[in-house]
């Protein structure tokens, strides 16, 4: 999860969160953004994005907003989706086994959150990210 605080006059803040369930897995996302009452003109934009593999998965988000004042402005966007059949027939029909295209969707749908990571962070969560996948399919 996260916690955004916002004490200071003119603040923003933007959340990114990717979340991937897989199997029986659920994935929940807590978050907290708040304003402080002298947090004037605090603005927040959360962006909370799932995917599923497989059709016993799921994902929860549950968003916590705090406004001490009437001029905050925060936005929560949460998205669920699944890896579509076309995306997997597009793969496998360029010669891509099912696993590694799978794990290629997956790669595309965290790129935008690994490639803010310093680089060994990014290497690490790659790793992390292989690895739950392994035997996810079929």
């Amino acid at each position: 999860g996260t916690k955004m605080i916002h004490l200071g006059k003119n603040t923003s803040s933007r959340i990114v969160s990717k979340g991937i369930a897989a199997g029986v897995s659920e994935n929940t996302y807590r978050g907290q953004v708040s304003a402080h009452r002298k947090a004037e003109n605090a603005r927040n934009f959360t962006q909370c994005d799932s995917l599923l593999i497989g059709d016993k998965c799921g994902a929860h988000t549950v968003p916590y907003i705090e406004a001490k004042n009437s001029s905050a402005q925060f936005e929560h966007e949460a998205t669920t989706s699944k890896i579509s059949e076309d995306q997997l027939f597009y793969c496998l029909q360029r010669g891509i086994p099912e696993e590694a295209a799978i794990a290629l969707i997956v790669n595309g749908f965290v790129k935008e959150v690994l490639q803010e990571l310093p680089m060994e962070f990014a290497v690490e969560a790659q790793k992390l990210i292989g690895i739950s996948l392994e035997g996810s399919v079929g």
